[in-house]
């Protein structure tokens, strides 16, 4: 994987890895190289979608970021936007986001075991969430017997 020609020696490792292997996830998932310095959408899409949780799962700066995709500070920010506007309004991207996230939050988890309790907690605020106050009590004092 080609890495950007500006990258910065202070990044720290670990971050960037994590960036790194989010790169190859988004890369295989979308079957392009998202590093590749091209206007084409085809590549844009990906990259904006590496960079936006590259910066969102990582305790990076915009200007980190946009020092491994060789794209300033504003591009990372604009990229975080366009993302985030397509999560609420693509429905294409709304289908491919679960797939891709469980992809990409595996790389937070040393184990399997982490990883899948981790989906059950999710799956469980999601359902608790969506519960009346009266049904949460309900479900606490069913849990406490």
């Amino acid at each position: 994987m080609k890495e950007s020609k500006r990258y910065n020696k202070g990044i720290p490792v670990m971050s960037r890895e994590k960036c790194l292997k989010i790169i190859s996830i988004v890369n295989e998932f979308y079957g392009v190289n998202c590093l590749q310095a091209t206007r084409k959408r085809l590549i844009v899409d990906p990259r904006q979608i590496a960079i936006y949780y590259s910066y969102e799962l990582t305790n990076l700066s915009t200007t980190s970021v946009g020092l491994i995709f060789n794209k300033t500070h504003a591009t990372v920010l604009s990229s975080i936007n366009v993302v985030e506007g397509r999560m609420l309004f693509d429905k294409k991207f709304k289908k491919q986001r679960p797939k891709l996230e469980e992809l990409i939050f595996r790389v937070n988890f040393k184990t399997e075991y982490e990883f899948l309790l981790f989906k059950a907690k999710e799956e469980i605020n999601l359902l608790v969430s969506k519960m009346s106050l009266d049904q949460c009590n309900e479900l606490i004092e069913n849990i406490k017997n």
